[in-house]
């Protein structure tokens, strides 16, 4: 699929702003599925919609479920501004990302196209776009607070990312989509798992081979134990016998 974005209005372009064949069949694609629900649009109607032939269509959407990810894509863009509204109200890392993630566990699951697009998780965790669109939106925050030594750099930038898409679907999907449910979710599990991991020379000297070995040396000094002590019996009750 050819570069595209979306303009502040959340109608599709390509990077130079153009109304290009691609944008024309996200819009098609979009009124479809506002007009006939996510299920029922076909990628020859889009084609047919948009002007373009059946072919073009695949080739430049790639099927319907990428179809279906371009069109939530597009839909969700218009949150980007007020989440990085919401983050920029926030003093810190970890109050910028637990609010986001209240608002997105919000908001995102009112929009059935978005909501059909996270039933995808499979496909769609780890899609290029849905991560870029994230890491628009939570990388700086995460590099500004790796700077800061409040969240752990052990783990790449990207993995860190994936997680905050993965955790913002399970929330979203949770039949509890309530403020504290959020906050709650944040609190316990994403939380913790950003935060720098505590290390002691234990964990890094840590070995289970050497733990083996201390086992085995320990059982071998008391069956050297119980071989002597048995030989001293046999030995004593060889002198009572012969008194």
């Amino acid at each position: 699929m050819p570069p595209h974005s979306s303009d502040p209005q959340g109608f599709a372009t390509d990077e130079e702003g153009n109304d290009s064949v691609w944008a024309r069949l996200v819009r098609a694609a979009d009124d479809g599925m506002t007009r006939q629900g996510t299920v029922n649009v076909t990628m020859a109607s889009v084609a047919e919609r948009a002007g373009v032939s059946r072919a073009t269509a695949f080739r430049q959407l790639g099927g319907t479920s990428e179809m279906l990810i371009q069109v939530g894509l597009s839909r969700a863009h218009k949150h980007i501004t007020r989440v990085r509204e919401i983050m920029d109200a926030q003093p810190d890392v970890f109050m910028k990302m637990e609010e986001a993630l209240v608002y997105t566990t919000r908001e995102l699951p009112l929009d059935p196209v978005i909501t059909a697009m996270m039933a995808q998780r499979s496909a769609t965790v780890r899609d290029q776009d849905i991560h870029s669109t994230t890491a628009q939106i939570s990388g700086p925050v995460l590099l500004a607070g790796q700077a800061a030594g409040a969240i752990r750099v052990d783990v790449p930038l990207p993995e860190l990312i994936d997680f905050i898409v993965e955790q913002t679907y399970l929330a979203a999907e949770y039949p509890d989509r309530s403020e504290d449910a959020a906050r709650r979710r944040f609190r316990l599990f994403v939380a913790p798992a950003l935060r720098p991991q505590k290390t002691t020379a234990l964990d890094e000297t840590y070995s289970p081979t050497a733990d083996l070995d201390e086992a085995l040396a320990t059982a071998s000094d008391a069956i050297a134990a119980a071989t002597e002590a048995a030989a001293r019996l046999r030995r004593s009750s060889t002198i009572d016998r012969e008194n």
